[in-house]
């Protein structure tokens, strides 16, 4: 007797049991990629924790950050490079945030459109009348199921970077309130220290009154505040001779523009110290950060590490500036008030 052909009504002659399995089977792919194009991806369908509003905090931040570098007297290093650090995390959490939804939206929109053509239709395969077309279908089925499933799991990959960026970018903000935090804890402190120590200019006059003689060490930029030179002589006093000293530059929006810092060399061109020079160097900003008070030292950078003597925290990690001499490897920067 022939099988019922479900499709025209007729007759076909009876399918082998191997032709019987491949049809099911093609029926099954067509069902799972049917279902599957409509529900969503795991994983896929939402950030893994609800965003904080990090622009907003670190907008608000920013602006006590501002006031707290007029009122101490100059720009605080770390609270910068802290603010920065959250810029640039919160900007690329907010880009993977943006890419993932739109990347959610084309899946969605590429499932939908398959699934209303026909291209998924189940019932397609289970009216075919040739087994070898059928056979073809759903061997493009499967190609389109393999697809969608490589768009489906870098969704997820997307999803996962979202929440590692917005995770990071929410430890950058509290890295800021964290150091402002510590910086109006010392407010009482630092009003004392900055009374002490009144602002000063280089001096102007007849032969070099700003520079420094009778060093131990060659000077570049021999051009400073008188508080800078008492600080330089007792450096160079106790620790010259330096391969250089380097203090004021031209146009340098810090304070190496304004006669207000000297960079104490351990090595020249770029090269990282030996280290006979990495301890000379850590002896020095010992000695500078141990008389800061007394010598009214503002601030030390030394192997990408700043102490600032108007907070409480001690020596503070920085960013990474991308060389030897830019990470302060090489030289001990000293900044005065």
């Amino acid at each position: 007797m022939a099988a019922f052909d479900p499709a025209g009504g007729g007759r076909n002659p009876r399918r082998s049991p191997r032709r019987r399995a491949v049809w099911k089977r093609s029926a099954v792919i067509a069902l799972v990629v049917a279902m599957g194009a409509l529900a969503p991806a795991p994983g896929a369908g939402a950030l893994p924790t609800a965003p904080k509003d990090t622009e907003k905090e670190l907008a608000k931040l920013k602006k006590q950050s501002d006031r707290l570098t007029k009122e101490y007297r100059g720009e605080l290093i770390a609270l910068k490079e802290a603010e920065k650090a959250a810029e640039r995390a919160t900007a690329d959490a907010e880009r993977l945030d943006k890419e993932w939804r739109a990347s959610r939206t084309l899946i969605g929109r590429l499932a939908a459109t398959s699934y209303m053509n026909g291209g998924l239709e189940p019932m397609a395969l289970f009216g075919a009348t040739d087994p070898g077309a059928m056979i073809r279908d759903a061997a493009m089925i499967e190609h389109l199921n393999i697809n969608n499933g490589r768009r489906v799991q870098n969704l997820q990959q997307l999803a996962a970077q979202a929440g590692r960026s917005r995770k990071t970018a929410e430890t950058k903000v509290a890295e800021v309130r964290e150091q402002i935090e510590d910086l109006e804890s010392q407010r009482g402190r630092v009003k004392k220290l900055l009374a002490k120590y009144q602002p000063e200019q280089p001096s102007s006059g007849g032969g070099r009154p700003d520079g420094v003689r009778g060093t131990k060490s060659p000077i570049v930029g021999n051009s400073m505040t008188s508080r800078m030179r008492s600080v330089l002589l007792a450096i160079d006093g106790k620790y010259g001779p330096f391969p250089t000293i380097g203090c004021y530059r031209a146009g340098d929006p810090q304070d190496h523009g304004s006669g207000q810092a000297c960079d104490f060399m351990e090595s020249t061109g770029g090269a990282m110290p030996s280290a006979n020079a990495r301890a000379h160097g850590d002896a020095v900003a010992q000695y500078a950060t141990s008389n800061a008070s007394s010598l009214g030292i503002k601030y030390v950078i030394w192997r990408q590490r700043i102490w600032d003597v108007r907070s409480g925290g001690g020596w503070r990690a920085m960013e990474d500036r991308g060389s030897v001499t830019a990470n302060h490897y090489d030289h001990v920067h000293i900044s005065v008030l």
